[in-house]
């Protein structure tokens, strides 16, 4: 039995030349002694699908916890409710091994199109967008076109400060397009961050990005699925991590990417923000995924249980409440190490 086994995996290997990875994922989560008295805290939970295996979950901690499902996309997710405070600190320690293939266009089963041709918080559809459509004549029958567009209109850069230490300031060019420059780049970041507000870079704001056309992965492919939807595509957001090419070693943010569906169960994924720093690979970018990344949660305006700070734009990183109120009260850090 074993022999035929044994015998059964080398042929499928030879069949299959499509580049993989196999690596072994840490995510993990400080939290300090804490003097509140409710303390909550959600942390994504990666699973398997038609485009990734995820084995050996292992989650360590001193905390009771429960593992949930968010019931419209089917995303996972850890979920811990501490009374009285924290007398010390403590760690959520996740770690799990994957594998992942380069991919093309996905059969994926059981998906509900409705909830991925509406408008999330920040991804609307129609009006300014149907104009869009409009006035470059796209359709449903080429959505290679809106790929290239939002490729050409967007450039990734998210500058904090007007100085040449920062590296994304320095890449970007000193007007953007008319009325947008670099320096009123950062000026919106900085008023996002001292009176709050999302309308600046990594927030998946499809509004921002169309008009300022900077952004990050996220602004990219919001501005991407605001134009699918309202051409009555159905377009989906998938987030995670690339992995770099090196054998381990830590992983400094998220990353994502969209799929749209075509030729009914089939959906064709897109990383646009991938083709725009990678320039010599913006074909492979329509239509393909590299074996680089690994998905954590897909969808947007995600509603998880006893979240009393509404819908969740998209769920990558910790979620902490202190007392019914947001926090940023933890810190992560997240490794890998090939196998």
């Amino acid at each position: 039995m074993r022999l035929l086994l044994f015998i059964t995996a080398i042929l499928m290997c030879s069949c299959s030349h499509l580049p993989e990875r196999n690596f072994e994922f840490n995510y993990k989560v400080s939290l300090p002694a804490n003097s509140a008295q409710d303390i909550k805290i959600w942390i994504p939970v990666p699973t398997s699908n038609e485009v990734q295996s995820i084995g050996n979950l292992s989650i360590d901690t001193d905390l009771d916890y429960e593992i949930k499902k968010e019931e419209k996309h089917g995303n996972t997710y850890l979920y811990a409710s501490i009374n009285g405070g924290l007398a010390k600190s403590t760690e959520i320690n996740m770690h799990f091994t994957v594998n992942r293939k380069q991919i093309g266009n996905v059969d994926f089963e059981g998906v509900n199109l409705s909830n991925y041709l509406g408008s999330n918080r920040l991804v609307p559809v129609g009006g300014r967008f149907d104009s869009i459509i409009a006035a470059n004549a796209f359709t449903s029958k080429d959505m290679k076109a809106v790929y290239n567009f939002v490729l050409n209109e967007m450039h990734y850069g998210k500058p904090k400060a007007s100085t040449k230490t920062d590296e994304y300031y320095t890449r970007l060019p000193d007007v953007i397009k008319d009325g947008v420059t670099k320096d009123s780049v950062v000026s919106l970041y900085e008023k996002s961050k001292k009176y709050g507000g999302e309308y600046t870079f990594g927030n998946g704001n499809s509004d921002y990005a169309c008009d300022i056309s900077v952004g990050n992965c996220t602004d990219f492919h919001s501005y991407f699925m605001s134009l699918s939807r309202s051409l009555d595509v159905p377009a989906r957001f998938h987030i995670g991590f690339s992995i770099p090419q090196a054998t381990e070693g830590n992983i400094g943010g998220y990353h994502c990417w969209a799929d749209f569906q075509q030729n009914n169960s089939t959906w064709t994924p897109v990383d646009i923000s991938a083709a725009d720093i990678e320039a010599d690979n913006s074909e492979f970018y329509f239509g393909n995924l590299n074996e680089n990344r690994v998905e954590f949660t897909q969808g947007r305006d995600l509603k998880l249980e006893n979240y009393k700070n509404g819908l969740v734009n998209f769920f990558i990183y910790p979620l902490l409440e202190e007392d019914g109120k947001t926090s940023n009260n933890y810190s992560k850090e997240f490794s890998f190490k090939e196998i």
